[in-house]
């Protein structure tokens, strides 16, 4: 089937209002039929519920109705596995907009927009209108990956474990650059698998099986082995920094996880401060005695620790408390948010103050724009990540980068 003829028999973005004040709803699509867009409207959460809803649609959802509220509504929602753009209004306050937007995300749903009543007009048609383009073309890229899909879903544990024997699996680069000099400080070493017949395959479709399987301390195995190989090449391209690596909680609970790390640099000839272990909070939920025994013979033996998506977990002070990481790396969804939202930008600064008190480094992940760049350098974090500075790449080509941004911000590494 053509891209053409897909596009023909899939469903188009429908934008459906769901507000029991007609009044309201009526006042809405007039808004949308200024932008030449047309609504469905539905004055009853029930009999929206029992209409045919998809991933395309934009819905602008009251979050007070008289029979399902817009919290059930969603709920019913994500329990179907539907999944709309939302748009949610509100007469109630800033705050509980904010929560019900914090639920819905809980729950994989994608909320465009939070909007307080009574609606600007302006505000709402440039919103709309942005919204159904975008949906638009989001709808064509489905329909181009699904005529061009890999078939990652049938890739087995045996292909897995091939992966590892056959060294299929290779590494990207990405650089955490310092705010103040624009030095690169280190590297994190993302893990890619060349399928031989697949292409390229992200970890996030395969990384679960190998957790799965208990697979994942052979996996860290090899990527550290990968990771010591391309950390040879940087310095002998005269690159001096140090790589990032991260560990799953299936790593952490293995005792002999610092001799085995310790055999490997000193066995390559490297200091063990030159690798940053890279520790997400999630996987500090379980068997805590075990993994501060593991962090902490890690760190006397001069590895660096970093507790990754800090500020996700459900007991992240305490963690911090507990381990002795020397660095802190802010969860990237704090960072993405924080142009917009303000709860999110007092979250990142009170982070910021945090580590700085605890004398830790700073690592602000997922920047993708000069402003959010500009603001976490006002809030004194240390060290940036994200597409705006480079997106991952291969090692050759991060060695091409590096001395572009060397010879372009005059620094030396």
């Amino acid at each position: 089937m053509t891209l053409d003829n897909a596009e023909k028999h899939s469903k188009p973005c429908k934008i459906i209002i769901v507000d029991d004040d007609e009044q309201q709803a009526n006042l809405m699509r007039a808004m949308a039929e200024t932008a030449q867009l047309e609504t469905e409207i539905f004055t009853n959460s029930i009999d929206f519920l029992n209409t045919a809803i998809s991933a395309n649609d934009i819905v602008v959802l009251d979050l007070q109705m008289p029979d399902k509220d817009g919290i059930e509504i969603m709920r019913e929602l994500a329990i179907q596995n539907i999944k709309p753009n939302f748009i949610l209004v509100s007469g109630f306050d800033e705050r509980v907009l904010h929560s019900a937007r914090q639920l819905a995300e809980s729950k994989h749903l994608n909320v465009v927009a939070t909007l307080s009543k009574p609606l600007k007009a302006k505000e709402f048609i440039a919103l709309l209108s942005n919204t159904y383009t975008e949906c638009l073309l989001e709808h064509r890229q489905q329909i181009e990956n699904a005529l061009s899909a890999k078939d990652t879903e049938q890739i087995t544990i045996e292909e897995l474990k091939l992966a590892i024997r056959k060294h299929q699996l290779i590494i990207h680069l990405q650089p955490l650059v310092c705010f103040n000099k624009k030095q690169i400080q280190s590297a994190e070493i993302l893990l890619r698998w060349q399928h031989p017949t697949k292409g390229l395959i992200l970890p996030d479709d395969f990384i679960p099986l190998a957790e799965e399987h208990k697979l994942m301390n052979l996996l860290t195995e090899e990527v550290l082995g990968l990771a010591i190989n391309e950390y040879h090449k940087l310095t002998a391209s005269g690159i001096n920094i140090k790589v990032s690596v991260n560990l799953s909680a299936q790593n952490i609970t293995d005792l002999s996880m610092p001799e085995k790390l310790e055999e490997l640099v000193k066995n390559n000839q490297i200091e063990p401060d030159s690798i940053i272990l890279e520790v997400t909070e999630s996987a500090l939920m379980n068997e805590i005695s075990e993994s501060l025994d593991i962090l902490n013979r890690l760190r006397m033996k001069g590895f660096s620790l970093s507790i990754d998506d800090f500020g996700t977990g459900y007991s992240s002070l305490v963690k911090l408390y507990q381990a002795p990481f020397s660095e802190l790396k802010i969860d990237q969804h704090f960072i993405m948010h924080m142009a917009t939202d303000p709860d999110a930008a007092a979250i990142v600064r009170i982070c910021i103050l945090l580590a700085k008190e605890l004398k830790m480094h700073t690592v602000a992940e997922g920047i993708e724009t000069e402003d959010i760049w500009n603001q976490l350098k006002e809030l004194g974090c240390d060290i940036a990540q994200g597409s705006f500075i480079t997106e991952p790449m291969p090692t050759e080509d991060f060695i091409h980068w590096v001395k572009d941004w060397k010879m372009k911000h005059n620094n030396n590494l």
